[in-house]
């Protein structure tokens, strides 16, 4: 049976509040699978990201991903874990003061891949996301849609087994979205796994992926 890439066991979570976000929260997703997690604001999704790329960490039960352990102080594991996932939103905002390309081709180069590679698979993903006009600008000229775009082209260059999107739907508009839903549809179908974390469903359902809400701490 194949490994999990993501596997929640009995997590329990609370705020500085000491209220609970998440109460024996369970899930498992394995490799080739994607999810769709839906809530409303205030209901976790933002936090679960946090647990499952070690911003966070549960007081009771078991995060672990890639069959790693993320635990306090396992920086190493940690490390690795955030490798193999590609980001868009949330805790994956761009960094300002690397311009769109350097954005873009950072998973590649903390991996290690050859130049001549990184500028092969940059070119492309630039045409694709139609971003080769902002590829030598800043963060802060890019426009909402330009800047969500090129979260998107970064989580795609390095092929990461794991996609962990956080509202995929924000501040674009219709044909944007729809070029944007041919991409996770490639990727769905890919033998990648996504998961996707939005307040208010896609109007396009993906292939070979699960609907879950999240709801008073529990998926459902």
């Amino acid at each position: 049976m194949k490994e999990p890439l993501v596997q929640l066991s009995n997590v329990e979570l609370r705020n500085d509040r000491g209220d609970f976000v998440f109460r024996d929260l369970t899930f498992k997703l394995l490799p080739g699978q994607s999810a769709v997690i839906s809530g409303p604001a205030g209901s976790g999704k933002t936090s679960l990201v946090d647990l499952l790329i070690g911003l966070r960490f549960a007081q009771a039960g078991a995060v672990e991903m890639f069959g790693e352990l993320l635990k306090k102080r396992r920086t190493g594991a940690i490390r690795r874990v955030r490798r193999q996932i590609g980001g868009v939103g949330g805790p994956f905002g761009l960094m300002p003061l690397l311009t769109v390309a350097e954005n873009i081709t950072l998973p590649l180069v903390l991996g290690g891949v050859r130049r001549s590679v990184q500028r092969e698979r940059l070119f492309k993903v630039l045409t694709e996301f139609s971003l080769l006009k902002q590829a030598s600008e800043y963060p802060h000229s890019l426009t909402r849609v330009e800047n969500t775009l090129t979260q998107f082209a970064r989580a795609s260059i390095a092929n990461q087994p794991l996609l962990l999107i956080d509202e995929p739907m924000a501040g674009l508009d219709r044909g944007t979205w729809e070029r944007v839903h041919q991409v996770l549809e490639k990727v769905a179908l890919s033998g990648r796994s996504m998961m996707i974390l939005t307040s208010e469903l896609p109007p396009q359902e993906l292939p070979e992926t699960s609907y879950y809400q999240l709801e008073n701490g529990v998926l459902q």
